[in-house]
């Protein structure tokens, strides 16, 4: 059986994940990625602001909250590495995460956190 992580770790797994996924790709500019950390209110999220061969690339590719009752939300992966992996990985339990981007009836059925 897992054990259960306190808010405060958790908080620190989910900043150190979104600093190791804000700093993939160093040929980027240094403002290409901006992280949004907001440590208090326990929303996490990186967004891509940069042009790269006449495009321009600008949106949300992460965004992790952590509710009050310590539950760990992934709201949007749009990485290629796998979010809820990578927190499985640092010890939470499976079902302290919640797939936000997933309907609710499939979430138990993965077997992660429903709410």
């Amino acid at each position: 059986m897992d054990t259960l992580i306190d808010v405060k770790s958790k908080k620190l797994i989910v900043r150190q994940i979104v600093e190791q996924f804000a700093e993939v790709d160093s040929n980027e500019p240094a403002d290409a990625t901006i992280k949004i950390l907001d440590e208090v209110g326990g929303h996490y999220l990186l967004f891509n602001n940069t042009w790269k061969d006449g495009r321009r690339y600008y949106g949300c590719f992460l965004h992790i909250d952590i509710h009050s009752d310590g539950k760990i939300w992934i709201q949007h992966d749009g990485t290629d590495l796998n979010v809820a992996e990578q927190l499985l990985e640092a010890g939470v339990a499976k079902e302290e995460i919640v797939l936000g981007f997933q309907p609710p009836a499939v979430r138990g059925v993965l077997g992660f956190g429903i709410s």
